[in-house]
């Protein structure tokens, strides 16, 4: 910003910053002294105007007008006569005196200058430039960072979608297996319009659960599919968490001490999961 600082290019705010950077670099401010040596030479591509030939006899003449005192006659024709014989010596020390001719004006010197100004423009125009770039690569940068963003929502989604195609050739297995069992679930009066329904089989224990309806598990909680055979304790299934619409697809594995079971249910439990049901009951399929 040096550049563009010496030639007086910067916008107020712009100016203000890069003064108080001034105050804490001494690098900038001797680069900033170069680039106003540089400006200065500017003055010196002016061409040279000769003043005219009547602007001395009028500067004089004005000079006299203002400095002559008021005397009397005496002193007026005193001041006359010295005044005459200055005059005089002064011709006889021109006469003497051989005047040299103007030299011409070297136009060889000039041109470091116009190099110097020539570099100056062209090194603004570079920082126009660098500007000009940098601006489109931010713009290009965020333009990369919404289309990354983008295509992680989509391999997202693509992951969720071949979740579910999965969860359901799952299930159409379980229907079609000879020892499936179905069981529904209904909501207790901790989540009314919750509902779920169990599939399993028998022979190889593959499960799977398919609930609605149940409020988000708190904090530090989640919900445990239990089995329930008569005159058992309850076995324990897996811990799962429904989704923000209260939607789960749970695949689990019936131990084989549990696949005669014909009572289900679903607890609120640390999500670590537990033994033995220590949670209110939000799910629970009939006897």
């Amino acid at each position: 910003m040096a550049a563009v600082h010496a030639l007086g290019a910067l916008d107020p705010a712009e100016a203000r910053e890069f003064e108080i950077h001034l105050s804490e670099c001494a690098e900038c401010r001797a680069e900033l002294e170069s680039w106003r040596e540089v400006t200065a030479e500017f003055a010196y591509t002016a061409p040279t105007v000769e003043p005219s030939p009547s602007l001395r006899a009028r500067i004089l003449e004005s000079v006299r007008a203002e400095g002559e005192p008021q005397s009397s006659g005496l002193e007026t024709r005193v001041a006359g006569v010295k005044a005459a014989e200055a005059q005089a010596e002064t011709s006889r020390v021109r006469s003497s005196v051989i005047p040299f001719k103007k030299p011409a004006r070297r136009l060889t010197s000039s041109a470091p200058r116009i190099f110097a100004i020539a570099a100056s423009v062209a090194f603004v125009a570079l920082i126009i430039s660098l500007i000009l770039l940098w601006n489109r690569y931010n713009v290009m940068r965020h333009e990369m960072a919404r289309l990354s963003d983008r295509l992680d929502q989509s391999q997202e989604e693509l992951t969720l979608e071949q979740r579910t195609l999965a969860d359901e050739r799952a299930a159409k297995d379980l229907f079609a297996a000879p020892d499936a069992f179905i069981g529904n679930l209904s909501g207790t009066e901790m989540a009314e319009n919750a509902r779920a329904r169990f599939i399993f089989d028998r022979k190889t224990g593959r499960a799977m659960l398919m609930a609605d309806g149940l409020p988000p598990a708190p904090e530090g909680k989640a919900y445990q599919l239990w089995f329930i055979s008569e005159g058992k304790p309850p076995m324990p299934g897996h811990v799962f968490k429904p989704d923000a619409k209260g939607h789960t697809e749970m695949r689990d594995e019936v131990p084989a001490e549990a696949r005669n079971a014909n009572t289900f249910a679903v607890t609120l439990e640390p999500q670590s999961g537990v033994t033995a049901p220590t949670g209110p009951k939000y799910l629970l399929s009939a006897s």
